[in-house]
């Protein structure tokens, strides 16, 4: 067996599969900066500087290494990234592909970011590499990420209303890619809904983290407009708040509440609960 490629390495999946294989294969870390590579942990690690939109620097990147992990980077050149990690991968000699997209991705989704991740995972399709894709809802880590200082402030401010989603741990991703990383036996070709296993709404949402970090928190339902106007107010690039805006129409059709049982199916453990997830996390909303 030969080398795993992790492409986006640094980020929460990337991070989370490195952890999760620990010892179990030898890992070439694809990372944007020798930075990058020094905060990954693991003595079967080897970190690589690369480049998404470089052909070039992704080929030489995956040399000796016969499967890759595919996850992108939320840029608006992600469907252009995925294309040229797809060809590297194919002049590099990957022999087979794990992706991570999105819930609910295809082609032709009438969702704008949905169809872009289709987009990428059309072409892992196409380049006859043998693949599994697999695609997660979103993530319970946003919410002690990039979405703490909100909680911190008290309030969860989002257009999504009383919609549910079934937030997915990128633990339980990680875990999933691995599984097939390292035996992907009866799963090639194959394409997996990955959840949590209970969808829940906003305000449900608040009320778990509020009892778990012994803080007030409570969901105040936004209009988009405001929403739109607080994400300029924040900095966010027009494209990325395009596909925000997209993803909370999507919530409110009702379409990411489902839950499926792909992650004990490919692992044969349940998916992690929001509430187990709050607790582990209490730190980040105090």
């Amino acid at each position: 067996m030969g080398k795993i490629f992790i492409a986006g390495a640094a980020g929460n999946i990337g991070s989370a599969l490195i952890d999760t294989l620990g010892d179990k294969a030898e890992i070439v870390a694809g990372v944007h900066s020798p930075e990058k590579g020094a905060s990954l942990d693991g003595d079967c690690v080897e970190p690589r500087v690369c480049d998404f939109g470089d052909a070039e620097s992704m080929e030489r990147a995956m040399e000796g290494c016969d499967r890759m992990f595919l996850v992108l980077p939320l840029h608006e050149r992600l469907a252009r990234y995925g294309r040229v990690a797809v060809d590297a991968a194919k002049k590099a000699g990957i022999r087979y592909i794990v992706r991570s997209s999105a819930y609910g991705a295809s082609s032709d989704a009438h969702w704008r970011l949905g169809r872009e991740q289709g987009m990428v995972d059309q072409f892992v399709e196409d380049s006859k590499i043998p693949f599994t894709v697999l695609r997660p809802n979103t993530f319970m880590q946003n919410f002690s990420t990039f979405m703490a200082p909100m909680i911190r402030s008290g309030v969860i401010a989002l257009p999504e209303e009383e919609y549910k989603v079934s937030y997915i741990d990128v633990r339980d991703i990680a875990a999933c890619a691995a599984r097939l990383l390292l035996d992907s036996a009866g799963f090639e070709d194959g394409f997996y809904a990955l959840t949590g296993p209970r969808g829940l709404t906003l305000a449900e949402v608040a009320e778990t983290i509020s009892e778990a970090a012994g803080v007030k928190v409570a969901y105040t339902p936004v209009d988009e407009e405001t929403f739109i106007r607080d994400l300029d107010q924040a900095g966010v690039p027009e494209w990325n708040r395009n596909m925000l805006v997209s993803l909370s129409r999507v919530v409110k059709l009702g379409m990411l509440g489902n839950v499926t049982q792909a992650v004990e199916y490919l692992t044969g453990a349940p998916a992690r609960t929001f509430a187990d997830f709050a607790a582990e996390s209490a730190a980040a909303w105090t």
